[in-house]
This record gives structure tokens, sequence and C-alpha cells, in this order.
């Protein structure tokens, strides 16, 4: 008797631990078929709309899943088909305490939305070759065929950093590689990324002078790129993010120059 006892308070101090482990940082939302997690030291899990997402969660997508990450500051994660992320790191205080996001992109696409945390200080998104810093903003990152690319959408600025280099950019469409400031990419080639995050089209897309799809309508005079030379991303280099699963590299770019 005495030693079930023992076996009790173990299995209960375990199960506590695992709680305290396990916090719950989001919930998933717009499941598309199926996402699936993994906890440490835990098995896969299947997601399901509201279901909690917690820290350190491993997330994958098949070819034909995707899906939206929501957390307690308001970050939200777009995950596209064939994708794996790690979340690596979540501190929100809403009372203005001390925050951080920082995940891990494996293979695949996103679209990432900054909340509370980001305002404060930069969210992290890391992958196989580069680690990336998202200030107040929103952007799609892929890591697909070796390579990470990274379009800003609006906000304060994002930054690459790679090789021990580093590039920052706060215009609207800037493109991010590891070689550093690649262009700026066209309103259709962002409605393709869009496409194969979200699973559809967006249902407006303006030209460079118009505002949709969380881009914003013009670059303000104080928010220049690091390099004003580069090379237009155009709706031909849609493979950079994952059409066919292919990535054609940067020698796709057509020297047309940066859209003003």
């Amino acid at each position: 008797m005495r030693n079930l006892g023992i076996f009790a308070a173990t299995a209960w101090m375990a199960l506590a631990a695992t709680q305290v482990q396990a916090q719950q940082i989001g919930v998933a939302a717009s499941i598309e078929r199926a996402m699936r997690a993994t906890a440490p030291g835990q098995s896969e899990r299947r997601l399901t709309d509201g279901a909690d997402v917690v820290a350190d969660d491993r997330i994958n997508t098949g070819s034909d899943e995707r899906g939206q990450l929501l957390f307690l500051d308001e970050t939200t994660l777009s995950v596209a088909p064939s994708s794996q992320i790690v979340l690596d790191r979540f501190i929100y205080d809403p009372s203005g305490g001390s925050s951080g996001f920082a995940m891990q992109l494996t293979t695949g696409a996103l679209r990432f939305v900054g909340g509370t945390t980001s305002e404060a200080q930069e969210a992290i998104i890391k992958t196989p070759t580069a680690t990336l810093g998202i200030r107040g903003s929103s952007a799609l990152v892929s890591f697909i065929g070796g390579r990470t690319v990274a379009v800003f959408l609006m906000g304060d600025r994002m930054c690459i950093s790679s090789g021990g280099q580093e590039t920052c950019s706060s215009r609207q469409g800037a493109v991010l590689t590891e070689d550093g400031y690649a262009g700026s990419a066209s309103a259709e080639l962002i409605a393709s990324m869009l496409t194969r995050i979200d699973g559809q089209a967006p249902s407006q897309l303006a030209s460079r002078g118009g505002a949709t799809a969380g881009v914003i309508a013009a670059t303000p005079p104080n928010r220049s790129p690091v390099s004003t030379r580069g090379r237009h991303m155009g709706a031909a280099d849609v493979n950079a993010f994952g059409r066919n699963d292919s990535y054609r590299g940067i020698s796709g770019f057509t020297e047309s120059g940066i859209i003003e």
C-alpha cells in the first residue's frame, strides 16, 4: 500500500510537471484538412479549430493542409501546406511587462502578422540559413529548396542576418534573402504567395498605390531601404514561395529596378 501511494504521488508530480511545461500560448483556427502538433516528450496530436497550442510545439502540415495559429497577444501565423515550424519562445504580459516571440521555420512558408509582443521588440523567425527580426510588422517568409525568402508587407521594419551580415528594410514589398536586399516584389507575386499560404486569392489586390492584403499604400520618406538598387521580383518567380515546391533562385529576377 505504501508503494502504491509513492507511485501515485510520483505520477501526480510528473503530470503536474508536464502541465507546467505545456504552457498554452494560443489556439489553432481556420484549419484546412489537418495540422499536427507535437509538444516535447508528448505524442503527436491533431489540431482542430480552437485547439490549444503550447510552448515548444512542433507543428506540421501536409501537402494539402494549412491553418492559422492565433496567439494570446494577437500575433497570427498562417501556415502553408508542406511546412514545419517550431514555437521556441512566447512571453506575453498583458500588463506591459517583458515579452518576446521566437520560432523556427524549418521548411515551407508562412505569413506573420505581429501582435503586442513584436511592438515591444523584434519577433524572431529562424530558418536553417538565416535569422529574421520583425518589428511591429507583417511579412511573408519561406524556406524552400534550401533558400530563405522574406517579403516585408507593412509596419516598422524587417531585418535578416546570415553569414555574419545583417540587412534591414522598411520598404513595402521589400524582398530579403541570405544575400541581403534583393529588390521589391510585384503585387502579383504577393497575391501568388498569399494564395499559396491561405488557399485562396485575396479578394482585392491593389496596385502599388493601393492598400490590400496587408500591404501599405506608400513608403514614408523616412523609411528608405538599405539599398537604392535592386531587382524586380515578378509573377515568374512564384516558385520562390513553393509553387510545385521548387525554388529557382535569385537569378529569376528581372533587371527592371525598384518599383517606386
